[in-house]
C-alpha cells in the first residue's frame, strides 16, 4: 500500500495462526481517500488473536494504540509512526458469512444500514487470505440485488419516516415541542438513516455506511427523489435552529422529503 509500517503490519498479522484474511476497506480500498482518511482493516479469523499478541505487533509500528475498544466492535485504534490513523477490525469470518447469507440470501432488513455489511466486502481489497477463504466469500455474495430484499428494506423502513404510530417524524415533533434538541438530533438521523436504506435499496445499491452519503448517492443512483440534495441539505441547517418558525419549517421539510420519495417509489412501481 506504499506505507511501511502499514505494509509490515500487515504481514506479521498474516503470520498468525487465527488469521483467516486481512481486508482493507473504506475510502483508501476503493481508492478515495484524502488527507483525512485512515486505514480501516478488517482481521477476519477462525478464533480470537490474544491481546497480548496484538498489543506486541502493534507496538513495533504505532506510535499510540488503544487496544481492545469494545465500543462498537473488538477494535484495536491507533496512530502508525508515520502519523497515519489505523483501525483494526477483528470479526470471525464465519460469523460474517451468517450475517450476509440473512440478508442476501434470506432478504432481512434493519432500521437504516440493512445491507452495509454487503457493501464493506464487496469494496474491499484484500490484503492477505489463507485458503482463499476472503475470496470465496466475495464470489459468493457477489450477486444481483435481490428483488425481494429491496422490498423488504422499503417495507420495513418507509413507515418508519411518518406514517407509523412510531414514526421518526411523530417522535421528531415531540420533541422539538420540548425544545429537546439533542432527542431532534437523534431523532433526524434515525429519519435519515432509513431515508437512505431505501434509497439505497431504490437503487439495487448495498448501502455504503455513514460518510459522503449525499455525494455516493448523486455519483452512483440513477434514481433518487426530486430536490434529492436540495431538500436534505436544507433539513440539516434547520437543525440546530430553536424558534417555532423553525421548528415548522423542519417538520415541512421532512414531509416534503418523504413525498418526494413516495413519488419515486409510486414511479417504480414500490409503492402500496
Amino acid at each position: 500500500m506504499g506505507n511501511f509500517y502499514f505494509d509490515e503490519m500487515v504481514k506479521s498479522f498474516s503470520k498468525l495462526e487465527q488469521v483467516d484474511a486481512i481486508l482493507l476497506a473504506g475510502s483508501r480500498a476503493v481508492q478515495a481517500d484524502d488527507e483525512l482518511s485512515d486505514y480501516d482493516v478488517y482481521i477476519y479469523t477462525s478464533n480470537d488473536i490474544p491481546v497480548e499478541v496484538r498489543k506486541e505487533i502493534t507496538d513495533q509500528y504505532c506510535s499510540y494504540m488503544e487496544i481492545n475498544n469494545q465500543y462498537w466492535e473488538t477494535e484495536d485504534d491507533g496512530v502508525l509512526k508515520d502519523g497515519t490513523e489505523i483501525e483494526l477490525i477483528y470479526r470471525n469470518i464465519d460469523w460474517l458469512d451468517k450475517e450476509l447469507n440473512r440478508v442476501v440470501n434470506v432478504y432481512q432488513a434493519s432500521t437504516g444500514y440493512s445491507t452495509c455489511f454487503w457493501y464493506n466486502l464487496l469494496n474491499s481489497k484484500v490484503l492477505y487470505e489463507r485458503d482463499g477463504k476472503a475470496g470465496i466469500l466475495i464470489d459468493k455474495y457477489s450477486v444481483s440485488y435481490p428483488g425481494e430484499l429491496k422490498r423488504n428494506i422499503i417495507s420495513k423502513n418507509y413507515p418508519l419516516l411518518n406514517s407509523s404510530m412510531p414514526a421518526y417524524r411523530n417522535q421528531i415533533k415531540k420533541a422539538l415541542a420540548r425544545n429537546d434538541i439533542i432527542s431532534v438530533n437523534h431523532r433526524i438521523a434515525e429519519f435519515i438513516a432509513s431515508y437512505f436504506d431505501i434509497v439505497f435499496a431504490i437503487n439495487e445499491m448495498p448501502h455504503p455506511g455513514e460518510k459522503k452519503l449525499i455525494n455516493i448517492a448523486l455519483h452512483n443512483c440513477n434514481k433518487l427523489p426530486e430536490l434529492f440534495e436540495h431538500n436534505l441539505t436544507a433539513l440539516l441547517l434547520q437543525i440546530s435552529s430553536a424558534n417555532a418558525a423553525d421548528n415548522k419549517q423542519i417538520l415541512s421539510l421532512i414531509d416534503e422529503i418523504v413525498e418526494r420519495l413516495t413519488q419515486l417509489l409510486v414511479q417504480e412501481g414500490l409503492a402500496g
